[in-house]
């Protein structure tokens, strides 16, 4: 006859095996969750958009589970059109106006789910002889990348601000994808006399002898400049997902605000400047971007105002219909921001 003891260690036994039975999807599929692969465009190449590369430096896709295939696109447009075909799953450091305009016109919804940039983050850079930004009447400008896209339209309202038509009073080119060493050298050459650029190459314009005439970010323009954009119907898929790619940036952004001199490092090799020049274009942007990334109706609302020429509907939609806060509320509730 068993003992009282022995049943009571045999009864244990049994229980632990089949608790061990059951751990075994438990843990296949925490396994699984451990590797989520996520296709994610990033675009611009300035201190507003190196999230995505100070998070690459520091292991963060990994940290939170994803397998981040990360592809530079050479403008929203192509963007707009890889989300749409399935191809790309998310956009980083993005501008909102593209994906607005094609909602407005008629695409799958996109809406934005984190944004740390609402102001313009451009200076404008014009030749030494034009000391006075009324003076670009008649002059040619560089956008610095294609026309449609957020610096197109940051050209249109801080010309609008000192009394210029974008569309009557001066010339504008374009770059197929935005290079800034080609932009300064446009202006070196005098193919054009002023265009907009982020920090640094303001500061290193301003070596070179051009005039910085407008700051834009002063202007109190509200505008969505660099975030997340996510067509809807993935966000409804995969949210958990995306909310695991927000937490990637939700890390970035405390490295850049907590982290001066190993974020500067960073911007060294990402934006190819020199240490002095990374070290202006973090401080600068430091005083222009967002603590907490949760979207912003303001910023929306400008955009819609700004295309509803071409694109009527803009007049009559609804900015708050782009926008998903619900993720970030989540991270607030986490504690990445307050």
């Amino acid at each position: 006859m068993n003992s009282p003891r022995t049943a009571r260690f045999c009864s244990l036994f049994v229980f632990a095996f089949y608790l061990s039975l059951l751990s075994i999807p438990l843990a296949s599929s925490e396994a699984l969750a451990q590797n989520v692969k996520i296709t994610v465009g990033q675009a611009g190449i300035n201190p507003g958009t190196s999230l995505f590369f100070i998070a690459k430096k520091e292991n963060l896709y990994a940290k939170h589970g994803l397998d981040a295939n990360i592809i530079v696109t050479s403008s929203t447009a192509s963007a707009v059109q890889a989300m749409l075909g399935g191809s790309m799953h998310i956009i980083t450091g993005g501008a909102g106006a593209a994906y607005v305009t094609a909602v407005l016109e008629g695409t799958p919804p996109f809406v934005l789910v984190s944004s740390w940039v609402n102001v313009f983050p451009y200076k404008l850079v014009a030749r030494k002889e034009i000391v006075k930004a009324q003076e670009l009447k008649g002059k040619t400008g560089q956008i610095g990348s294609t026309f449609g896209s957020a610096l197109h339209a940051a050209v249109g309202f801080a010309l609008a601000k000192v009394g210029l038509d974008v569309e009557k009073d001066v010339k504008l080119v374009q770059l197929p994808r935005t290079d800034w060493a080609n932009v300064i050298a446009q202006l070196e050459k005098g193919d054009v006399q002023f265009s907009l650029v982020p920090p640094p190459y303001d500061r290193i314009a301003e070596k070179r002898g051009f005039h910085t005439l407008l700051s834009l970010p002063d202007m109190g323009i509200a505008w969505q400049q660099n975030g997340e954009w996510v067509p809807k119907s993935y966000l409804q898929g995969n949210r958990g997902t995306v909310l695991r790619f927000l937490r990637v940036i939700g890390d970035a952004m405390k490295i850049y605000f907590e982290q001066k001199d190993k974020t500067i490092s960073y911007l060294n090799e990402f934006l190819g400047s020199s240490r002095e020049d990374s070290e202006y274009a973090y401080e600068t942007f430091l005083k222009w971007v967002d603590r907490n990334s949760r979207p912003k109706v303001e910023g929306i609302r400008t955009i819609l105002d700004s295309i509803k020429k071409v694109t009527p509907k803009a007049a009559s939609a609804d900015p708050a219909s782009f926008i998903d806060t619900s993720l970030v509320d989540q991270l607030v509730k986490e504690g990445y921001f307050k």
